[in-house]
């Protein structure tokens, strides 16, 4: 049971959820945004966690990726993915999902890509485990507003299958 949960859950958080803490995005980190940028992105990424967190699969879709969001057959397809996926994860499973660190942040001459922290806790069977992925984030708006896909889970999908023009810059560290 425990393999196939994790087989469903780690692909499924291309972007992120949270369960239990407020709308505002307590992420039990210390969040210090340098600039308003970083704060957009930390806006970005709890607007997307409070959207898991009213299991709204449509507007936690809109914070993925949209190559993400094609593969996946559009925003109604991969909303119904993401409800089939959850029904078959145990209610209580999942204890928290956050963004940590922003650890980079560049632009390009096309967009602004950043890489931040994810930070899962879970707990089933007996078994409570933390695990740290990274997302990429892609602003096309000078900042402003954020989308993100998973760049460390294991998939079939590799960070350039999903978005071919990622900055070299991006050092995507591996999953601890």
């Amino acid at each position: 049971m425990m393999k196939r949960f994790i087989k469903y859950l780690i692909p499924l958080f291309a972007a992120g959820c949270s369960s239990g803490h407020d709308d505002a995005g307590d992420t039990g980190h210390t969040r210090m945004p340098v600039h308003n940028t970083e704060s957009n992105i930390y806006r970005s990424g709890d607007s997307m966690l409070a959207a898991f967190r009213r299991k709204d699969w449509i507007a936690f879709v809109k914070y993925n990726h949209p190559n993400m969001v094609q593969r996946m057959g559009g925003e109604q397809a991969f909303a119904s993915f993401v409800n089939l996926q959850m029904k078959q994860i145990p209610v209580g499973a999942i204890k928290n999902v956050t963004l940590g660190k922003i650890l980079q942040h560049v632009k390009t001459g096309k967009d602004e890509q950043c890489i931040v922290e994810q930070n899962m806790e879970i707990s089933l069977e007996g078994n409570h485990f933390i695990k740290k992925t990274y997302l990429v984030g892609e602003s096309l708006n000078g900042g402003n507003s954020w989308t993100f896909f998973d760049a460390s889970t294991k998939t079939l999908l590799s960070p350039k299958d999903i978005k071919p023009d990622l900055s070299p810059e991006l050092k995507i560290p591996a999953i601890q």
